[in-house]
Parts: structure tokens; C-alpha cells; sequence
């Protein structure tokens, strides 16, 4: 059995009582100098608990700044429950030890991340420096457009109390706000009004030494109702592909792989308009940012293809001139966050291009896997498979592969996605080709995410892109966790949706069935799935439905003309906005944009003049299911039970616990329904948030009929969604 190791960081301010600064008062003055209030102390010590897999095991804690010398700190035996623990002090700076049982060594999976000693993958720390304070963010508090930081003075070693009049609190937006100082707890209150949407607070002290404290964060939501990540609907956009920077629709790219003109504006305006706010979109997730080269360069099948897409990385913290740079991003950021959107930004940390600096400033160093051989193991070419080097092959010839394992690379790219968050205000994260690096790169990049950037009540979303087949759940648990992943994308989840409903070679059992192996699967994680119905990197829906995916990219598919391939994408999205997780809309989906592979898939966004009658009907389907999900917290964070299921249908309950409750129906061709059993409901009328007709419960069940490939969403009459406009 695998040893299971906890760690528990320990900053605690216990209220430790400081030294008197002042001095007694010489003989003949008439009283002593005021004594500074006490302080409570920053504590740097760290618990290591570990629970060996024999009661009599040797356990020792090897560390970096004892130079790994054996024997290491002693974890002696001895508790009845058969857990050990030691207690470990770090000087500040990048740290790292492991735990080592009988002669084996192993990193402390309490801790996520990880990196290399000596072949050994060994725990990683970034210790703090308690020869000087922190200012720690307790909670925040709304009311209105009123808002209360709570935060906590923590002093240095040295015991100096805090200087009060040091304390400063002041908005990103550049307003200084009022702040209450306790100096015999350290508490530190900031009050203010804000406007809508979203705001960060900088907190900044010094102790009466004059050491000055890290500035602390905390961040300030004013909306109507406390987000949760629960309750995303996320939009995926290509912005070279959505809109120009007047918000009008772009003209396909000549050729097809090139540039056409997308730029941030143009989302801005999407935004602005109420567009994205009709489909219940409260999330954008953009796609990379960074500059990419400007010229083609040739794909495996010998075509030319451009960095449209942002996935070549040619500078590390420039946002492309070609979108609009970083005023249009500081913009978009502030249109985005005043109507409560949060916005995720794709990070790619597994290759660059090598029109990049750090290829051209540290091909020799080490950074990146076969550098002395360039091109030399191309993923699925030849002798390198996906499977022997997934993670250290070359996606091409010209997007060199760095070696996270190497501290300097894991320092640089961890800081660089930090970056983007901290400087443009981002509320998470894409992680770009998550296997393809060691599990340690996506838990260093979440922890250093979360050290800047979160506090109770504040959390960073870290969405990995895992690319696996149907049926491999298992797979994806292994990047989730609070140590690691916030979510993933459910392909195994996808592939069966597709079969299901817009191949019909699988049933509605074969959809329950891959939704409750996600649930086996992750259910103990705390993950937010990200569900979807494509993205850019496979067939668009409604082509796989009209079964049109034949030849590749650059032989674009038919818009179909099939009423049924729009009622069946309607279904498929009936399921995503219903069950848990938080939806993804790729941009174009709403209205059944067709498309086979690269770059198809990501053809422009059309014009209203040129969409169907079934387009726009199937556009009218998704805005109600976002208005349904907007307004139904069943529907967003209740627990799902399956009430009756066949081959052609699928009826579940969601209920939040909290009186809310809501039933879904999905049904394929068949429209004989199907029998619902609902024990405990009364006798009533429930309404159809969608607009159908009501739904009769009597006798403790109900018999659902449907139309062919639809979707149906009953509340009870007293619900508060059937006031909604």
C-alpha cells in the first residue's frame, strides 16, 4: 500500500507576545517610554506527518539545506494511530526535501509540487523569510456595494511590532481606502464602497523596524450573488477567428491556416452588446495571447500553417500587436470584470517556438529536451512515439520542448504564467498540453498561482487540457486535487456524448453510464469538470452529426441543411448545461457552425445575415438553457440523481439541498416518454423553463412525452425561476 504523507504549512500568528521596545526610563525621568503593543508572530516552521507502510520502519526527512546528508532529521515511531511528524524550519528561498523510509526515497505528495534530486523526485518548497512580516487576507465580506477586507499583521522574528500609521490600502484602480489597525491582535479592517464587478485591494505595512511586509491581495466581487465555479458558463474564443476590432464578423483567411484579423475588441464588444450575456456566459476563456511569428511554417503534411491560433509562443509576456496589445486586453479586462465575467487566460508552458528567446538565449543549457539533436523526436514520428515520449517530444520541428524538470525552467515558466494573471488581473488558467510535462509543472504553476493570487473565498481556477479517450476517467483524477488541477476537460464524457446523440451508435445508458465513471472517477477531488461538445482541436459537432468530417482542413465542410442536426446538437448542450460541471461554449457552437479538422474547426465566425432558420433556433435553445442555469442554483450546484433512464431517454433530479429542486429530460427519436418516479413530490404542475408544456406529477410520479432529440427543464410552480422574466 502507498504511503500517504500530510504537510501542514504553518503561519499562524499565535499571539506570541514581542520584547519591549522601548527602555526603562533613567533614574529621574518622570515615566518609561510606551511599550509597543505585542504582535503576533510570522511562524516559517513546517509539520511534515507521514504514515509509513510498517509500524517499524526507519522514516527520515532529507533536505537541500543540510546537503542531503544521511541520516536525516529522524522521524521516530511511537503514536498509537501509527502516524509520525517532524518539524521543519527552511531557510527562505527555493527549498526542497523528501521523505525517505527504509532507504526509498519519495516526494511528499502533501505537497504537490515536486523536483529532481539525483534521479530522486523530491518536494519542492518556496520558504518564506520570517526576518520579515506578512500581512495575511482573512476574508472578505460584501454587502451592496460594500466591502470589508479582513487581514492579519504577522510579525518577523525579531518581534517588532506593526507601524500603524505604515498601513495602506489602496485599489488597483488607484483609491486609497480607510483602514482600522488592532495592534494587540494584528488585525487589519479595510472598508469601502466599490463599483460592480470586480476589484483588487493592495495591502501594504511595515513593522516599526521598517521592514516592509509583501503586499498582500485581496480580491472584491460586487454581484447580485456570490460566483462559485459551480456556476460557470465559459466561453472558448480563437480571437483571431471571432470578431475585428469594430465587432464585425471576419472574411475566411487566404489560405485558410492564415491570419484573419480577429482582435480583443472585438470580443470587448460581444460583451458590451449583451451577445455573450444572452447565452448565460459569465466565464471567457480567450485563446493565447502570446506573440507568435508572423511567417508560415510547414506542418507535418507539408502544408503551411500560421500561429493564428497563438499556440507558438515567440515572447513570454508580450500580448500580440496583431489583437490589440495590452491596451486592448486592459480594456477587454475591465469591460469583462464590470459585468462579473471572469476571464481565463491560455497558457502554454510545455514548448515555445524558436523564434523565442529563451531557445535562442539557452538552447545549450539544458532548458529543452533533445537541444543537441533539434528536431530529432517529433511526437508520433518514426521511433518517437506518443506513448515512450509523450513527454519530451516535439509537437514539430520548430517548437522546441522544454524540460520542466529543469529548476531554472520550472522557476522562469512558473513565474511567466503569474505574470499574466497578476498583470492583467486573469481569474485562471487553460493549461495547454497538460501530459506532455511531468504532473509537477501543473502543480508548481497552481501552487504559485494560488500563493499570489487567492485567500478564503478567492480561488484561481487551473483548467487542464488532458487529451484521453472514452472510457479513460481514471486518467484524468490523476492531475486533479487541491494540490493540482481545478478541473479538466471531460473528453471520456465527450466522446460518448457525440456517439450518443450525434451518431446515435450509443445510447442514453451508454451517456449516464460515462457521467456516473466521471463521478467514480473524481468525485472525492473537489473538481469542476469542464464539459464540452468540441473545441478547436476536433470536428465541430454538427458536422460529426451530419457526418461530414471527411478529408481535413482545408477542404471546409457544408453548413449542414438537416433540421435533425441542429435538434440533435440542441440535446447535446440540453446535457451540458444540466448536469454538473461548468459548460463550455466554443465559440460558433451556439449556432451549429460546421467544421472538419485544423483549420476548419476554426473558420470564422459567421454573419447574422448568412445564419438558418434551424441556426437560429438552435441559438434560441442554448440562450434559454442559460437563462435556465443562470437562474437555478439546482441546476448549477445540486446533486444529480438519474429517476428513469432507456435507451432513448434520460430523466434526472437535481436538487441543492437547500429546497431548489429541478428535473431534466433528454430524449433522443423515440417520443412514446417514459415513466418518472418521484418519491416525496406532490401533487402539482411544474413549468418548463424552456418554454414547453407543463409537466403533470401526480401519485408520486409523472410520464414524460417529447419531442425527438430534446430537452426539457421542470421546476415546481413555486420555484423562483418561474417569476423570471
Amino acid at each position: 500500500m502507498r504511503s500517504v504523507v500530510r504537510v501542514r504549512s504553518l503561519f499562524k500568528g499565535l499571539g506570541v507576545r514581542s520584547a519591549l521596545a522601548g527602555t526603562l526610563a533613567l533614574l529621574g525621568c518622570r515615566s518609561a517610554a510606551p511599550a509597543p503593543a505585542p504582535a503576533p508572530l510570522r511562524d516559517c516552521t513546517r509539520a511534515v506527518w507521514y504514515r509509513p507502510t510498517r509500524a517499524d520502519a526507519s522514516v527520515e526527512i532529507v533536505t537541500s539545506w543540510s546537503g542531503w546528508t544521511r541520516p536525516g532529521l529522524a522521524m521516530p515511531g511511537g503514536r498509537a494511530d501509527g502516524w509520525r511528524t517532524a518539524t521543519l524550519e527552511p531557510p527562505a528561498g527555493e527549498q526542497a526535501y523528501a521523505i525517505v523510509e527504509d532507504g526509498v526515497w519519495s516526494p511528499d505528495p502533501g505537497v504537490g509540487a515536486e523536483t529532481l534530486h539525483d534521479g530522486h523526485e523530491v518536494t519542492f518548497l518556496d520558504a518564506p523569510s520570517c526576518d520579515a512580516p506578512a500581512v495575511r487576507v482573512d476574508a472578505v465580506e460584501t454587502s451592496g456595494d460594500a466591502a470589508t477586507v479582513h487581514a492579519t499583521f504577522l510579525a518577523a522574528r525579531s518581534g517588532a511590532p506593526l507601524d500603524e500609521g505604515s498601513v495602506r490600502a489602496v485599489t488597483r484602480a488607484g483609491a486609497t481606502l480607510a483602514a482600522q489597525v488592532d495592534p494587540a491582535t494584528g488585525a487589519v479592517t479595510v472598508t469601502g464602497a466599490f463599483p460592480a464587478g470586480k476589484s483588487v485591494v493592495l495591502l501594504d505595512a511595515k513593522d516599526r523596524a521598517g521592514v516592509a511586509a509583501e503586499p498582500a491581495r485581496a480580491t472584491v466581487w460586487i454581484e447580485a450573488r456570490p460566483f462559485d465555479w459551480r456556476d460557470a458558463v465559459i466561453y472558448q474564443v480563437v480571437v483571431d477567428r471571432y470578431r475585428d476590432e469594430t465587432g464585425a464578423t471576419l472574411a475566411a483567411p487566404t489560405p485558410l491556416s492564415g491570419f484573419a484579423g480577429g482582435h480583443l475588441d472585438g470580443v470587448r464588444r460581444a460583451l458590451e452588446s449583451g451577445e455573450l450575456a444572452a447565452l448565460g456566459v459569465n466565464t471567457l476563456w480567450l485563446s493565447p495571447l502570446y506573440q507568435n511569428p508572423e511567417d508560415g511554417w510547414p506542418g507535418l503534411d507539408g502544408r503551411t500553417y500560421f500561429g493564428y491560433h497563438g499556440y507558438w509562443p515567440a515572447q513570454a509576456r508580450k500580448v500580440t500587436t496583431r489583437q490589440g496589445g495590452e491596451a486592448a486586453l486592459d480594456a477587454l479586462m475591465t469591460a469583462a470584470h464590470a459585468r462579473g465575467v471572469r476571464v481565463l487566460f491560455d497558457v502554454v508552458p510545455n514548448h515555445v517556438h524558436v523564434e523565442h528567446p529563451y531557445w535562442t538565449s539557452h538552447k545549450g543549457d539544458g532548458w529543452f529536451n533533445h537541444e543537441d539533436a533539434p528536431s530529432s523526436c517529433v511526437c508520433g514520428v518514426g521511433a518517437c512515439d506518443w506513448g515512450a515520449h509523450g513527454q519530451d517530444c516535439w509537437f514539430t520541428s520548430y517548437m522546441p520542448d522544454l524540460q520542466w524538470w529543469n529548476p531554472d525552467v520550472a522557476r522562469q515558466i512558473t513565474s511567466d504564467v503569474v505574470f499574466w494573471l497578476d498583470r492583467f488581473d486573469g481569474d485562471g488558467v487553460r493549461i495547454d498540453a497538460v501530459p506532455m510535462m511531468p504532473r509537477a509543472a501543473t502543480r508548481r504553476i497552481a501552487g504559485a498561482a494560488r500563493a499570489k493570487l487567492d485567500h478564503p473565498g478567492q480561488r484561481t481556477y487551473v483548467l487542464g487540457e488532458t487529451y484521453v479517450g472514452e472510457g479513460q476517467q481514471d486518467m484524468l483524477r490523476y492531475y486533479l486535487g487541491p494540490l493540482g488541477l481545478d478541473a479538466e476537460f471531460d473528453y471520456p464524457f465527450l466522446w460518448t456524448l457525440r456517439r450518443s446523440l450525434a451518431v446515435g451508435d450509443e445510447s442514453l445508458v451508454d451517456l449516464e453510464a460515462a457521467y456516473r465513471a466521471g463521478v467514480t472517477a473524481w468525485g472525492d477531488a473537489g473538481a469542476v469538470m469542464a464539459t464540452v461538445l468540441g473545441n478547436h482541436d476536433v470536428p465541430r459537432f454538427a458536422s460529426v452529426a451530419a457526418g461530414d468530417t471527411s478529408g481535413d482542413g482545408f477542404s471546409p465542410a457544408a453548413q449542414p441543411t438537416d433540421p435533425k442536426v441542429y435538434r440533435r446538437q440542441a440535446a447535446a448542450f440540453g446535457v451540458l448545461f444540466t448536469i454538473p460541471g461548468a459548460p463550455i461554449v466554443y465559440y460558433g457552437d451556439e449556432v451549429g457552425l460546421a467544421g472538419r479538422g485544423d483549420p476548419d474547426v476554426r473558420r470564422p465566425f459567421p454573419a447574422e445575415a448568412t445564419l438558418s432558420v434551424d441556426q437560429r433556433a438552435l441559438r434560441t435553445t442554448v440562450q434559454a438553457l442559460g437563462r435556465a442555469r443562470g437562474c437555478s442554483s439546482a441546476l448549477r450546484r445540486g446533486a444529480l440523481r438519474t429517476v428513469a433512464l432507456d435507451a432513448e431517454h434520460w430523466v434526472f433530479e437535481r436538487d441543492d439541498g437547500a429546497g431548489h429542486v429541478a428535473l431534466v429530460a433528454i430524449a433522443r427519436e423515440d417520443a412514446s416518454g417514459i415513466g418518472a418516479p418521484l418519491s416525496g413530490v406532490a401533487d402539482a404542475t411544474w413549468i418548463d423553463l424552456l418554454g414547453g408544456a407543463p409537466l403533470q406529477i401526480q401519485g408520486g410520479g409523472a410520464h414524460l412525452a417529447a419531442q425527438p432529440w430534446s430537452v426539457r427543464v421542470f421546476v415546481p410552480p413555486s420555484d423562483p425561476c418561474t417569476a423570471a422574466p
